[in-house]
């Protein structure tokens, strides 16, 4: 089972999806992005990315756009991995300290716009996060997270090579990214979004990801068949 959602959402559908997230999170909790209630995870994620979309600046009755959308799924997900402690990275300068905010980083040019603005300082967990817009020279060693953008294509290998064993999250969306080694992928499917994930290369990394995440993900090896 993958998520899938439609990018130009009409407002009809997205009132809709909004009341059954009130309705079965609860008004308050809802208003306060808690998402802890005993949903089904792909029900929590939907809910979770439809609230950040409505308090995103975006014009009234717009639908959200392509890049609203990963950026939400991007936080929802960030929520769903378990980063190792200090002790266990090889590279010492990966984030991972307790409290310390979760660093999202974007390489290779922004294609989010202001999107990631709805993410930025949120709380996941016990930390929050941050969003740093990064160029090809710049140290990767302090983020949780990094978005390799289309531009930085011809880097992917150096950029996983240098990821493995850091505790950093590599994340695409250009075709093929996950069997070259990025760990989580967008990928288009009939005018909708969904994602893949590539375990092995997160089990390098010294992450641990949701098993009900990975349900929801198409899985993909480096080599051989998605499942």
């Amino acid at each position: 089972m993958a998520v899938l959602i439609i990018p130009a959402m009409p407002a009809r559908i997205t009132v809709t999806i909004l009341a059954m997230c009130k309705d079965r999170v609860g008004a308050n909790s809802f208003a306060r992005g808690r998402m802890n209630s005993p949903l089904p995870l792909w029900l929590r994620l939907l809910c979770g990315v439809m609230l950040l979309l409505t308090l995103a600046p975006t014009p009234a009755h717009a639908a959200p756009s392509e890049y609203e959308l990963k950026a939400a799924f991007i936080y929802q997900i960030a929520r769903f991995i378990e980063w190792p402690s200090p002790n266990t990275i090889a590279n010492t300068g990966a984030p991972v300290n307790a409290g310390a905010p979760l660093r999202l980083c974007v390489l290779g040019g922004n294609p989010f716009g202001r999107a990631l603005d709805a993410i930025a300082d949120k709380p996941v967990n016990n930390r929050r996060m941050e969003v740093s817009l990064l160029d090809m020279n710049a140290d990767t060693r302090e983020c949780a997270m990094l978005f390799i953008a289309a531009p930085a294509e011809k880097y992917l290998e150096r950029i996983i090579a240098i990821s493995r064993g850091s505790g950093i999250l590599t994340i695409g969306d250009t075709e093929g990214f996950a069997r070259r080694g990025a760990m989580v992928n967008f990928f288009p499917e009939n005018g909708k979004i969904r994602f893949e994930i590539n375990p092995e290369a997160s089990r390098r990394a010294g992450l641990k990801i949701s098993s009900q995440l990975l349900k929801l993900a198409r899985i993909v090896q480096e080599s051989g068949d998605a499942q």
